[in-house]
Parts: C-alpha cells; sequence; structure tokens
C-alpha cells in the first residue's frame, strides 16, 4: 500500500464528505433525502470546463459562477422536490419527485456535453508537493482544506447562530416552530441553497483530478449518502468521518485489489455499522415529522 493511495483516499473522502454534508444540510428540516445532490457536482465541474476551459475565464469568476449556479439550482430542486411532496400528501411522494429532479438534470448535461467524456478543466494552480514517495497536487491540497473548512464552519454556524437553533428546532418540531414564529419555509429552502451551492463548490475544485463524467451526478449521490450514514445523518461532524471512511476504503480497496471490490467493502461496512450503530457513529436516533 504505497502513499499515493493515501494520498487519493483522503482526496475523495474530502468530496464525498462534502456531499454528504450537502444531503445533510437538506435532511435537517425536510427529512428528505436530496437524491439530486451528486448533480449539484456536475454542475460545477460543468461550470469550471465551461468557464475555464471553453470560455477562458479565470478561476476566481468560475468559482463565483459555480456558487451562484448552485444556489439557483437548489432553488430550483426545493421547488421540484418539496412541492409535489406537499400538493400530494404522501410521506414518500418525495423519492420520486428528487429522482426525477436527477434523471432530469442528468439528461441536460448529457445533452449538452455529449461529446464530452470528463469535464476537466485545468487546475488552479499547477505543480503539488512530493511527500512520503507520494504527490500531492496543490489543487487536492486547496480541495482537502475547503472541505475541513466548510465542515468547520458550517457546524460552528449551526451551534452558534440563530439559523443553527431555528433549524434544530424545525428539524425537531416543524410545527411548534412554526408557533414559535419560525419561518420553517424559508429555512427549508435556505437549506437546499446552501447544499447544492457547497457541493457545486466541491464539484468545481475536484474537477481538474477526479474523472466527473457528465452522467457521474447518481454515483456521488450514492457515495456521498453512504457516507452521511455512516457518519450519521444530520451531523457535519458525522459527514466528514463517514466521507473519509469511504474515500480511503474505498480508494485502498481500488489500488489493492479492483473497483468492484471497493464498492463491496465499503457497502458491507455500511451494513456492518448500521446493525452496530442504528444511526450511524456519530447520529441520533431522529422521530420522523
Amino acid at each position: 500500500m504505497t502513499t499515493q493511495t493515501w494520498i487519493d483516499g483522503l482526496f475523495a473522502g474530502a468530496v464525498y464528505a462534502l456531499v454528504a454534508l450537502g444531503l445533510t444540510i437538506t435532511f435537517q428540516p425536510t427529512r428528505v433525502m436530496n437524491f439530486a445532490q451528486g448533480e449539484a457536482l456536475v454542475l460545477g465541474a460543468a461550470v469550471g470546463y465551461q468557464a475555464i476551459s471553453l470560455g477562458r475565464l479565470s478561476w476566481p469568476v468560475a468559482l463565483l459562477l459555480a456558487v451562484v449556479l448552485g444556489a439557483l439550482m437548489g432553488v430550483a430542486t426545493e421547488r421540484m422536490t418539496m412541492l409535489p411532496m406537499r400538493l400530494s400528501g404522501s410521506r414518500f411522494g418525495w423519492i420520486v419527485a428528487a429522482l426525477a429532479v436527477a434523471l432530469i438534470a442528468q439528461s441536460l448535461f448529457t445533452l449538452n456535453y455529449s461529446d464530452v467524456d470528463a469535464l476537466r478543466p485545468p487546475p488552479f494552480a499547477e505543480g503539488g508537493l512530493e511527500v512520503g514517495g507520494g504527490r500531492i497536487a496543490w489543487q487536492v491540497s486547496l480541495t482537502i482544506g475547503i472541505a475541513l473548512a466548510v465542515t468547520a464552519a458550517y457546524d460552528a454556524f449551526l451551534r452558534h447562530s440563530l439559523y443553527g437553533r431555528a433549524l434544530r428546532a424545525a428539524s425537531h418540531s416543524p410545527g411548534t416552530a412554526v408557533l414559535m414564529g419560525i419561518p420553517v419555509q424559508r429555512i427549508v429552502v435556505l437549506s437546499f441553497v446552501i447544499s447544492s451551492a457547497v457541493t457545486a463548490l466541491v464539484g468545481l475544485l475536484a474537477a481538474p483530478v477526479l474523472f466527473i463524467a457528465p452522467t457521474a451526478g447518481l454515483m456521488f449521490t450514492i457515495k456521498g449518502f453512504t457516507a452521511a450514514v455512516i457518519g450519521g445523518v444530520g451531523s457535519p461532524r458525522g459527514a466528514l468521518t463517514g466521507g473519509l471512511i469511504v474515500g480511503f476504503l474505498d480508494s485502498v480497496v481500488r489500488a489493492e485489489i479492483n473497483a468492484t471490490a471497493g464498492n463491496l467493502v465499503v457497502f458491507g461496512l455500511l451494513a456492518l455499522i448500521l446493525v452496530v450503530f442504528p444511526a450511524g457513529l456519530f447520529g441520533k436516533p431522529m422521530e420522523a415529522h
């Protein structure tokens, strides 16, 4: 097992952790898993490819575009997921709605980039650093650092801000939160906006390194969902821990055996953890709304 394998695992874990964080952000006030979360990551990669590779724009402009377009995608996803669920009156209507959003987004990416195998812009910074026989590119270091910073910032935001208190109240009991004057609907929309913007950001940062195809969104959603469940849905720290576990396992097993074995080990660990820790490593049992 080489140092490079561990570096690759840390990088993949950081990406999965931010996808898991995005899922956690929307799940807290809604109890809904956004199955279109991975499409926001593809959006970020597409912005990088379109703006930097084709449009010759700078990285700061691409970063701004990714965050803004990610936020707009969050608003659209909330409308297309939550509104049908409320109108149908079904507890499970969100599953069909969320999958429909994912398929629509995937179709749009496929139509626009049918001749592109990977949405890969040039890196923000060329070169890297030799570490213990492995090489960590500056783009990889940047992505890992931002993943850690975003997770820590959101965790602090959740614990110490008025929004965080309101979100926790809405998550615990939306009916009571409304009676207390908390704008639950506004919080729900904001959660989709933040989660999609964060995921689009990591998509842009990871695109120069990872193979992000126009159809790769669902795969990232599944890996992020696995990370969120392992760490404990609803916990930012759990999202980070779960993402790192999934990334390291996936990278190590892929390097030592093959890609299929990597998926088998990751999902096998998920089953084992849920038997021992039904709420995940850091999660708490939560009642349904």
